[in-house]
């Protein structure tokens, strides 16, 4: 009667374990949701900033921008709204959205025998942004405009999973939005008077 309490208290324990192993898996975590904080805001002077998304996301082959989480065009324009901050008292910035692509490539493979047993790089994933900057203040009749372009690309592995891809995908808008940053506040610094002190 010992030995078939024992028995069993064991494989109760082996199950148990069993089941504990399947839960227990080494799954990476979901991408982190992109913030603009990271960028310091720019006091333009400007009454109001006016964001328009002339882009719309094709759902065809090698565009996969329609299925990030948060879509590339809210990205751009929480970006927007956060670094390009109107502080004067009159005039009118514009924030023209033309593209906000993510596109997704496959990449040719190396066919030789050393290969074979290789975790290949197989997708690129590239951001790619084109906006436009108009400023228009009609005290003193100044009027600019700016035209912005910013690409990034990122490989992924042939053994990538799903979350691995989706985080790669976020790390491309990233980068493309790293770049017209820098891009941006370079043009704005050669604009007389348009950032307020």
């Amino acid at each position: 009667m010992l030995r078939f309490r024992i028995g069993r208290l064991g494989v109760i324990i082996l199950l148990g374990g069993m089941l504990a192993g399947c839960n227990s898996g080494s799954n990476t975590p979901p991408p982190a949701i992109f913030t603009t904080d990271v960028f310091p805001p720019l006091a333009i002077n400007a009454r109001s900033l006016k964001i328009i998304d002339n882009w719309q996301m094709p759902i065809a082959d090698s565009y996969v921008g329609h299925r990030v989480n948060p879509l590339p065009s809210n990205v751009l324009a929480d970006w927007a709204s956060h670094v390009l901050r109107p502080a004067g008292g009159s005039g009118e910035i514009i924030f023209d959205m033309q593209r906000v692509a993510i596109t997704m490539t496959d990449l040719p493979k190396k066919v030789g025998i050393n290969d074979l047993f290789l975790d290949q790089q197989s997708k690129k994933i590239t951001a790619e942004i084109g906006a436009q900057i108009i400023w228009l203040q009609p005290v003193g009749g100044t009027q600019a405009r700016i035209d912005l372009d910013a690409l990034h690309s990122i490989t992924i592995q042939e053994s990538a999973n799903p979350n691995e891809v989706s985080q790669k995908t976020h790390e491309s808008m990233k980068g493309a939005l790293v770049r017209l940053d820098k891009q941006v506040r370079k043009e704005l610094a050669m604009i007389d008077r348009i950032i307020l002190p």
